[in-house]
């Protein structure tokens, strides 16, 4: 647990670097908000097609793991989305960027440090981690197209199959994992110095989502606790409850039935276990829904999953898993 919380520490020490920048006023106020729109538009697209690219075919037949990952996620995105939809009933908008915090987790920064920390020295266990980072594109992806066709659902010029393909190839998640399944299936490798400036940019994403957390957390986690009702304690509380109990039971279960053991169960875990993804505040940040929220969503399951965590290791072990 220590180890794994030493691991983690450098996370919140960005985040806390960027919360200092916002309060020494070095940058800009909208900052963080332009920090994240290069993220999500720009170097996480560029990260995840040379991940995609450099994967081989025997790799990525991995049924039972793909089929088991996805679905967890999916389901968990339904009954965020249909949560968020019929209890606060807020909109649509609102309920998809709901349904991200509690479906998409942050398996780059919690869930692989704490793979590498119970699994040292274990490719497979690496390869498993990068194959369970490129599932959530599924959930991700479809949360900001809706997002994207909602933006422009009151242009009265186009249609709907027009709005949906503007929403679909604005998407660079879908773009980034099309075109490195391309190449990579076809086994074309970028122009080396191109590929070299796409790993640089794609190396930014990190650093600079967690900066851009960082710089508007103050404004987001004021607004979110300034609310006069407790919607937004009560949407805390159910959210971590189903990111981090709901979510890891349910992909441990579906995993299971689908013959998937050893490394590869723990890995679908361990990485479904996780905190909130920081990207769902980026989203919820470039799209106006629910920003503030989000945030302190983030923030707080992250922290809360590194003793949840702890027990899923300790449950994976008693069973023989890893």
């Amino acid at each position: 647990m220590f180890t794994a919380l030493i691991q983690i520490l450098p996370v919140f020490l960005i985040i806390a670097f960027g919360a200092l920048l916002d309060l020494s006023r070095l940058l800009p106020k909208q900052a963080g908000s332009i920090i994240g729109t290069y993220v999500l538009y720009v170097a996480l697209p560029l990260l995840l097609l040379r991940t995609m690219a450099g994967a081989s075919l025997d790799e990525v037949m991995r049924g039972g793991f793909w089929i088991g990952m996805i679905a967890a996620q999916l389901a968990i995105y339904g009954l965020g989305y249909f949560g968020e939809l019929f209890l606060d009933r807020r909109g649509h908008g609102p309920a998809a960027v709901t349904a991200l915090s509690c479906s998409c987790s942050n398996m780059a920064f919690i869930g692989l440090p704490v793979i590498m920390s119970v699994l040292p020295g274990n490719h497979e266990a690496l390869v498993a981690t990068g194959f369970a980072m490129v599932s959530s594109v599924v959930v991700t992806a479809p949360c900001q197209m809706q997002l994207e066709f909602l933006k422009y659902a009151g242009d009265q010029d186009k249609g709907f199959w027009p709005k949906l393909a503007h929403a679909t190839l604005h998407n660079p998640f879908v773009v980034a994992t099309v075109l490195g399944l391309l190449l990579g299936l076809t086994r074309t490798r970028l122009w080396a110095p191109l590929d070299g400036a796409a790993e640089m940019v794609g190396a930014t994403a990190a650093p600079c989502m967690l900066l851009a957390l960082g710089l508007d957390l103050r404004d987001k986690v004021r607004a979110a606790f300034s609310r006069k009702q407790g919607v937004g304690v009560a949407r805390l509380v159910l959210v971590n409850t189903v990111r981090l109990v709901v979510s890891p039971l349910l992909a441990w279960g579906l995993l299971a039935w689908l013959g998937v053991a050893g490394v590869w169960l723990a890995v679908g875990v361990i990485t479904s276990g996780a905190g909130s993804a920081l990207l769902t505040y980026v989203v919820a940040e470039v799209y106006q829904q629910l920003p503030e929220d989000t945030a302190l969503i983030a923030v707080v399951s992250n922290i809360l999953s590194l003793f949840t965590l702890s027990i899923l290791i300790t449950a994976l072990r008693s069973q023989g898993a890893m």
